[in-house]
């Protein structure tokens, strides 16, 4: 799928009732997992517009993507390497960090603006999706090769 093409999945499940955390998060396990049905967007659900929808400490974009790094990439056993989901995760939030200036939805929040249906919010989560995309591109790639 090209890149814009799943910025623009991500956009439109956020503008289609999905938050920003359930929005990315459901983007990327769709385009990588090799069965996404097994992949309960419920997980993301309370990473809402900063936790719980307090519109505070990190932002939802980010902790969706890193939920759907951690599906991808995680361990299912103690004591295995989740040496590459960390790396993986780890460049994200740098990108994401270098990109937006800050991890902490209210202050990209007050950066952002006034904002109509939260359209700026949307563009964010759907360039962060495409973010983490390229990443996982490179990770995922690498593995299969």
């Amino acid at each position: 799928m090209p890149k814009e093409e799943l910025e623009k999945k991500a956009f439109d499940l956020f503008d289609g009732g999905f938050c920003c955390s359930e929005a990315i998060s459901r983007t990327i396990v769709d385009r990588f997992a090799e069965h996404p049905e097994g992949y309960s967007v419920r997980v993301a659900s309370g990473f809402c517009g900063g936790l719980g929808r307090s519109h505070e400490d990190v932002c939802g974009a980010l902790t969706g993507g890193v939920l759907a790094a951690g599906y991808l990439l995680g361990r299912t056993e103690p004591g295995r390497d989740i040496g590459e989901a960390s790396r993986v995760i780890s460049e994200f939030r740098r990108r994401f960090l270098e990109t937006f200036g800050s991890t902490n939805c209210a202050v990209l929040l007050q950066r952002l603006g006034e904002q109509e249906k939260g359209i700026k919010c949307k563009r964010m989560t759907a360039q962060a999706a495409g973010m983490l995309s390229d990443i996982l591109e490179k990770t995922i790639g690498r593995r299969e090769g």
